[in-house]
C-alpha cells in the first residue's frame, strides 16, 4: 500500500493522526521545500524517514501511516511509541506521558478478550496483584484504566534486554554473572511471594535487565 501514498498524502495523514506539533511540523516541511525547491521528496518513505531523524514519528509510527493508519495512536494520557511484544493474554507497547513525557510501558487487553469476563477478571487481578508489590526486582506498576472497550496497565518502562534475548545475542552467559542475575529474580520472587502473589511464568524471557545489570520481573 505503500506506492499509493504520495509524500502530499503522507503529511495529510501525519497531521490527522494528532502524533506531530503542528509548529514542528511546518518547520521541517519548510526545510525540505527549501531544498527541493518548494517540492516535497518523491519517496514518501524517505520523507517519513526524515520526521524519524527529527525525532518527531518513530519507525514504528511511519509504518502504520504509510499504510494510512492515523488513528490508535493515543490511549488516555499517553502516546504510544511502539509495540514491546505480545503475550499470553496482552499486548505491550511502549508509551510516553503526553504533558511529562515519562516513558511507561502499557499492557493492553485484546479488544476480542474485553467480551470474556473471565479474562477481563484475570487481567484486572494481575494490575493489583502488581501495583501490591514494591521491590527493585519487580516492574512497578503504576494505573490500571481503560478508554472504552481498551483496559489497559500502566507499568514501569525497564530500557534493556530480557534474559532470553541476551544469551541469544551474547551465547551463554558466565557463571557468577548467571548466578548473580538468578539471585536478583529469586529476591523479586521471594518478595512476591511474601504479599501472596505467585508469579507462575518465571522464564528467561520474564527476566528483564536494565543498562546498570539490574533484573526485574
Amino acid at each position: 500500500m505503500t506506492e499509493k501514498i504520495t509524500s502530499e498524502r503522507f503529511l495529510d495523514i501525519v497531521a490527522k493522526s494528532g502524533l506531530v506539533d503542528q509548529v514542528a511540523c511546518d518547520r521541517l516541511v519548510k526545510r525540505v521545500r527549501q531544498r527541493l525547491h518548494g517540492e516535497l521528496p518523491p519517496s514518501p518513505r524517505k520523507f517519513a524517514k526524515l520526521f524519524v531523524k527529527e525525532g518527531l514519528l518513530t519507525d514504528w509510527h511511519t509504518e502504520k501511516l504509510l499504510h494510512g493508519k492515523y488513528k490508535g495512536f493515543f490511549l488516555g494520557k499517553y502516546k504510544l511509541l511502539g509495540h514491546i511484544g505480545t503475550g499470553g493474554m496482552s499486548s505491550v507497547y511502549l508509551a510516553e506521558h503526553i504533558r511529562m513525557g515519562d516513558k511507561r510501558a502499557i499492557k493492553v487487553l485484546p479488544k476480542s478478550r474485553v467480551r470474556d469476563s473471565t479474562y477481563l477478571a484475570r487481567f484486572e487481578l494481575e494490575a493489583k496483584a502488581i501495583a501490591s508489590l514494591n521491590h527493585p526486582n519487580i516492574v512497578l506498576a503504576y494505573d490500571i484504566d481503560n478508554e472504552g472497550d481498551v483496559h489497559y496497565i500502566v507499568m514501569q518502562y525497564v530500557d534493556g534486554i530480557d534474559m532470553q534475548q541476551l544469551v541469544k545475542r551474547d551465547g551463554p552467559i558466565d557463571p557468577s554473572t548467571a548466578a548473580e542475575l538468578v539471585g536478583q529474580a529469586a529476591r523479586g520472587l521471594e518478595h512476591a511471594h511474601s504479599k501472596g502473589v505467585i508469579h507462575r511464568d518465571v522464564k528467561p524471557a520474564n527476566l528483564l535487565i536494565d543498562g546498570d545489570g539490574v533484573v526485574r520481573l
